[in-house]
């Protein structure tokens, strides 16, 4: 594992062309939602923001292998994630696909409104086709039986793009503190349908260390950075633990 502290920049330059099977990333959304870190609002304006994220989306299309998906964790809370999606189709090497909406139902909201509790994973894949293992990501069918036919369904189907589920504070994966992990469940499902196993999964936001955990669990291999340092002592006792465990 090659697991760093590091800004993402520099970090993707030590990055072969074409050597990464699949990115997974969650980058500062620029909504300032960063428990006064300040990693989620050091840029002066959004056009400056833009840039910022235009420079490594480049390089992880540079790093990322043919054929397959790049997928960035977003929100359309404020206006600037969709004008990031936007600009991304001037990347000829990228083809848009489905978002996966991760849902769920838990923590604080505001009683004023609907209750904001969706985020969304952009997909892109590098090229028109790309790799897509549907019999590892089959999930029991609510309908047993063809209603045409009557006959019994021999295997499940393929989830839609919406997916409900929560972080328990109970679970012995809760990672509180960090402020937006990603369950380990979505990870998964991302990970088992975009690669396979000893493939490398490159993550350049590291965070709490959730996808890590996700590639080590599914058997696959995980190379990223963080530039915080906290996060990056945490999230690296949080990994080593994980690859302890998969090897007793």
């Amino acid at each position: 594992m090659n697991y760093v502290k590091s800004d993402c920049m520099d970090y993707l330059k030590t990055i072969k062309d074409n050597s990464v099977d699949l990115i997974i990333t969650d980058p500062p959304y620029y909504i300032g939602f960063d428990g006064g870190k300040g990693w989620d609002s050091q840029w002066e304006n959004e056009k400056e923001y833009l840039s910022w994220c235009s420079k490594w989306v480049k390089e992880c299309v540079r790093v990322l292998k043919p054929n397959r998906m790049l997928t960035i964790w977003g929100t359309l809370k404020t206006e600037t994630f969709l004008k990031f999606k936007l600009e991304t189709s001037d990347l000829v090497e990228l083809f848009p696909q489905n978002e996966i909406i991760w849902s769920y139902n838990w923590g604080g909201r505001d009683k004023s409104n609907f209750a904001r509790k969706h985020e969304y994973a952009w997909c892109w894949s590098k090229g028109e086709k790309f790799l897509f293992n549907s019999e590892d990501v089959l999930q029991p069918r609510k309908l047993k039986k063809n209603l045409r036919t009557g006959e019994k369904y021999s295997k499940g189907s393929i989830p839609t793009s919406v997916w409900e589920k929560n972080n328990h504070t109970t679970s012995k994966d809760y990672i509180g503190w960090h402020p937006t992990t990603k369950n380990l469940d979505v990870l998964t499902r991302i990970i088992r349908a975009y690669s396979n196993e000893k493939d490398t999964i490159l993550d350049i936001f590291m965070g709490s260390g959730s996808t890590a955990v996700a590639a080590i669990r599914n058997g696959r291999n995980i190379i990223g950075c963080e530039s915080d340092e906290e996060f990056y002592n945490l999230s690296s006792e949080r990994i080593q633990k994980e690859r302890k465990l998969k090897t007793e």
